[in-house]
């Protein structure tokens, strides 16, 4: 049987139709949508998914919150505790699940030069003397720039003083020594830098004039951001393979050229996440 069937033979057959049939396994920790589940029963059945599925905690599954992307009223299902440690590419990273999120579906985009060709090919800068990370958080893309480009200065910024503590925790563990860790806005930091990465969800255009004014010239910005796929041009799968144009114009109004575009995985049923390399004009 696979995990799912075995699961549901534990459990009482009137509620096998409300058990959660997906779920994100993020180091030893279950997270998972609980909420058909009749609240008197959620501890037990929790505790039989994380028996079978060997996790320590499980966790109700929910959104993020705020500029911060901190989770929202962590619901701990079965278990305490809520740190974690995950591998990626060669590095470890500690996180508190119930204070700091974590996408399992970002795997690979994360990987600067270890991973696939695609993301190696965006993540491919000369040389580069100064790279700042705009929103660093537990130095999910930060400390893999600096594994990579172990000769560069790798600034990493992030707001959230939470994240700032995993970062040094992290940074420290993979022995990365060649990173300056900053807690405060990106905006406020006016280094100037050959790449600045905006790996961020939600409003990211909002500090692309700040990365333009901080970029040397003919500086890279790698830019992460969420696009209704109407906006972006794509109405099947074959769509994907060429820069959109109302990206492409947008970007150029903000004084970049985009050099690269990838889409990393769908943000919902009508958006997309998308990747891009944009050089400053």
């Amino acid at each position: 049987m696979n995990p799912f069937e075995r699961i549901k033979s534990k459990i009482r057959t009137e509620l096998e139709d409300k058990l959660p049939k997906k779920w994100k396994k993020i180091g030893d920790i279950l997270v998972a949508d609980f909420y058909l589940v009749p609240s008197e029963d959620q501890a037990k059945i929790a505790e039989i998914y994380a028996n079978e599925l060997n996790v320590k905690t499980v966790i109700q599954k929910n959104k993020v919150n705020g500029e911060l992307r901190k989770p929202k009223n962590t619901v701990l299902l079965y278990g305490n505790d809520t740190i974690t440690k995950i591998s990626e590419y060669g590095l470890t990273y500690n996180i508190d699940l119930s204070e700091i999120m974590w996408s399992p579906g970002n795997t690979g985009w994360r990987s600067a030069l270890a991973g696939p060709e695609k993301v190696s090919e965006l993540y491919s800068f000369d040389n580069p003397e100064t790279i700042i990370d705009y929103f660093a958080g537990i130095g999910y893309f930060s400390l893999q720039m600096a594994k990579s480009y172990s000769q560069s200065k790798i600034i990493a910024i992030d707001k959230n003083p939470k994240s700032i503590e995993y970062l040094k925790i992290n940074a420290k563990e993979n022995n990365i020594d060649n990173i300056e860790i900053i807690n405060d806005d990106c905006r406020n930091i006016q280094t100037k830098a050959d790449v600045i990465h905006l790996g961020y969800i939600g409003n990211t255009e909002d500090f692309l004039q700040h990365t333009h004014t901080s970029l040397k010239s003919n500086g890279i910005a790698i830019f992460h951001e969420a696009y209704r796929n109407s906006w972006l041009g794509f109405k099947s799968r074959s769509d994907w393979g060429g820069v959109p144009d109302n990206f492409s114009e947008l970007m150029n109004s903000k004084g970049f050229s985009v050099e690269k575009f990838e889409r990393v995985k769908f943000y919902g049923p009508s958006k997309s996440h998308i990747i891009a390399r944009l050089k400053k004009n």
